[in-house]
Parts: C-alpha cells; sequence; structure tokens
C-alpha cells in the first residue's frame, strides 16, 4: 500500500508521539521503498519473462517449423523407402526371373554342345567308315582289276596252248592267285635231256607271248623230275641238278622271247615235290614237269633284282 494510507491507518489506531510519528513515517517511507524496488524488481523480472516467453515462443516457431520440415523430409524419405522397397521387391523379382531365365540357358547350352558333340562323334565315326569305304572299294577295284587281269591272262594261255592242252601235254591252273601253267616234260625234253625240244620252244615262245606283259606278279618257272636216279656218266649228278638245269633252260628262253629278266626266276625241286605217287609210269610221268607259275607281288615288294638264271 501507499505511505499515506499506512500513515492513516496509524493515527487510527491512535496518537503517537512525534518522535515516533517520525520514526514511523521513516519506517513506512522505507519500507515503501522496498515495496517500490520490489515491484521495479518483478515488473523487470516480468520483462524479463515475457523477453524470454517471447523468445521461447519464437523458439517454439522455429523448432515447430524445423519439426515440421523434418517431418515432411521423414514422410518423403519413408515415401521414397516405400518406393524403393517395391522397386527393390520388382528387381529381386525380375532378378529371380532372370537368374531362372540364365540356369534355362545353361542346361540349353549345355545340351546344345552335348548334342553338338555327338554329332562330331558321328561324324568323325562316318569319316572314319568312309575311309574304310573307300579303301575297301579301292581293295575291291585292285581285286576286281586283277583277276580281270588274270582271267585275261588265263584265258590268252589257253587260247595259245589250246593245241598242247587238247593233247594233255598241258594244263593251266588258277587258285588263290596263283596262275601255274604246267608243263609235261614230254614236249619239252627228251628223256635225261636239258636241251628243249622244237615242239617245246614253239609252246614256250607262244607262252613268252603272254609273260612278256605281266609286270605285276613274279613268274617262277619250277623243275620237277621222277625219283628214278639219273643214269650213270649223265653230265648232272642227280635229278635235283637236272631239274634245275631244265628249268633254266625254260627261263633262257622265255627271257630271249622278250619276258623281263627281272620279274623271272628258275628253281630245280628235283623229286620232292611230286604231284603223283611215283609208283607207276603214269604216275612218274605226271611228276616230270616244268611248272611256269604267276605268283602275285606284295604291294611293299620291291621288283627282284637278280638276274635270271642262265643254263
Amino acid at each position: 500500500m501507499g505511505r499515506t494510507m499506512w500513515i492513516a491507518a496509524l493515527l487510527i489506531t491512535g496518537c503517537v508521539g512525534k518522535k515516533k510519528h517520525n520514526a514511523l513515517i521513516e519506517a513506512a517511507a522505507s519500507t515503501e521503498a522496498g515495496l517500490n524496488a520490489e515491484v521495479t524488481n518483478l515488473k523487470k523480472a516480468l520483462a524479463n519473462a515475457e523477453a524470454t516467453n517471447a523468445s521461447l515462443g519464437d523458439l517454439t516457431e522455429t523448432l515447430e517449423a524445423k519439426n515440421a520440415a523434418q517431418n515432411d523430409k521423414l514422410q518423403a524419405l519413408a515415401e521414397k523407402v516405400t518406393n524403393l522397397s517395391a522397386v527393390n521387391r520388382t528387381q529381386r523379382g525380375e532378378k529371380a526371373e532372370l537368374e531362372d531365365l540364365m540356369a534355362k540357358l545353361r542346361e540349353e547350352a549345355e545340351e546344345a554342345e552335348a548334342e553338338a558333340q555327338e554329332a562330331r562323334d558321328r561324324a568323325a565315326t562316318l569319316a572314319e567308315e568312309r575311309e574304310e569305304l573307300a579303301a575297301e572299294r579301292e581293295r575291291l577295284a585292285e581285286e576286281k582289276a586283277a583277276l580281270e587281269q588274270r582271267t585275261a591272262e588265263y584265258d590268252a594261255l589257253v587260247e595259245e596252248l589250246k593245241s598242247e592242252i587238247e593233247a594233255g601235254a598241258v594244263t593251266i591252273t588258277e587258285l588263290s592267285g596263283k596262275l601255274t601253267v604246267n608243263v609235261s616234260d614230254r614236249i619239252l625234253f627228251a628223256s635225261g635231256q636239258t636241251n628243249l625240244k622244237p615242239e617245246g620252244v614253239a609252246a614256250l615262245t607262244r607262252v613268252a607271248s603272254i609273260l612278256a606283259r605281266v609286270d605285276d606278279r613274279e613268274i617262277r618257272v619250277e623243275g620237277h623230275t621222277d625219283n628214278v636216279p639219273v643214269r650213270s656218266g649223265a653230265p648232272f649228278p642227280d635229278n635235283w641238278a637236272l631239274s634245275s638245269l631244265r628249268a633254266s633252260h625254260v627261263v633262257a628262253l622265255l627271257v630271249k622271247e622278250g619276258v623281263d629278266p627281272l620279274n623271272i626266276a628258275s628253281v630245280g625241286y628235283g623229286e620232292h615235290r611230286p604231284a603223283a605217287s611215283n609208283d607207276d609210269a603214269a604216275s612218274r610221268a605226271l611228276n616230270r614237269r616244268i611248272e611256269i607259275v604267276l605268283v602275285p607281288r606284295l604291294k611293299e615288294e620291291a621288283p627282284p633284282t637278280a638276274q635270271a638264271s642262265t643254263p
């Protein structure tokens, strides 16, 4: 309250002395001054509080605005996260589909490679079979040509020696590609002799015209005798030597008539390869013979280089 009101209150309560009155006035003044100071302080405090409140209000608005902005950002981020999650789910689905597709393509590629390898293996097998067939065709063609040539040689020899064959002095056989002209010694040599008879020369000359064209087979002239020992005083010690000399004379004539000397050879077997039993004259006659044998030459075999035997 004011100082006047406070003094009035004192007066109402009773009369006081001047000294005491002055003291009361001073006390009242002091109290009023204190109250005024307190009021002033309160006003300052209130002003500060209002200023602080205003600042807090501004700060609150700022924070609320910032919070709103943050909320907007958070919402945007949430929406972005949601969108990214959706995109991620879509991408995961697409990735799974791609992985399935890749797995299927790999499987198809492996199957295709397996089929390709099988095709390559089959092609290799077919190539080998073609090579084998080609080789077989070549072999058969060569055999056919050889057979045709042997047939032609056989037919030519039969034609050239027709009269001797009909007379039984010559036989011609072919077995396993070996052509043999078996000439009885009765048209070639006199008994115990090594020189050719005229009819033998004539027959061998006709044979030579055929053999001169042979270049794919070895011509072997083989001499054979019976088992009757040679007579005493003969110019040869035994049947072996007799057969060798006779074969050599035949070779010499054939070469003279055009047979390649590098393609012909002679050999004497004596009595050691009989064609019959030697038990009678007819059998022994069969054993006394000259065989002209055409033997197939192996492909890798080089032509003979030795000279033909000469008497």
